[in-house]
């Protein structure tokens, strides 16, 4: 079986599934994954943006909100982009969230999980969401994501969350 059709089966909106063959497209055509200038959004489809996130590693292996769309505004009910994951998480979340994003860029691969999270003011909030990994643009190092979410009504959650909150977890192992 195909790797990545597997993984892409697992994908459950036709936005993710976008960013993903969107991803793929450009990670064949030019022999490597893309740089972070070369995704254009406005090749996404449309329903990707207002979920779109950009999350960056910096140099003290921090991450940060470069860009996040306005339903995460409206999610958060602050403006997420230009702050960093700790400072917008509680601890336990940003250890846990760092994991899976070391886990995309380390691995240079495509990852899907359904989780829930607590927003404050509210009790929690589910989503299903999508990273990809970027280079930088000024080397090949990896250090940037680029996701799509896709926040869910409480009928679509089926099952019980792990202690992280994690529903299901599917990491693209197709090779790079």
């Amino acid at each position: 079986m195909n790797q990545a059709l597997g993984f892409r089966a697992s994908l459950t909106d036709a936005g993710l599934v976008g960013l993903y063959d969107y991803w793929m497209a450009l990670r064949q055509s030019l022999g490597r994954l893309p740089r972070r200038s070369e995704i254009d959004p406005l090749d996404l489809p449309a329903e990707v943006l207002p979920g779109m996130i950009i999350i960056e590693r910096d140099a003290d292996l921090r991450f940060w909100c470069r860009l996040a769309g306005t339903r995460m505004r409206e999610i958060y009910g602050f403006e997420v982009t230009g702050k960093y994951l700790d400072d917008v998480m509680p601890a336990g979340a940003v250890t846990f969230r760092k994991g899976i994003y070391q886990t995309v860029l380390d691995g240079r691969c495509a990852l899907f999980c359904r989780l829930r999270f607590s927003v404050p003011g509210r009790e929690f909030v589910a989503s299903d969401r999508l990273y990809v990994p970027v280079l930088n643009d000024d080397t090949d190092e990896a250090t940037v994501l680029v996701g799509a979410q896709r926040y869910l009504m409480s009928s679509e959650i089926v099952g019980t969350p792990d202690s992280d909150g994690i529903y299901s977890l599917v990491v693209d192992d197709t090779p790079a």
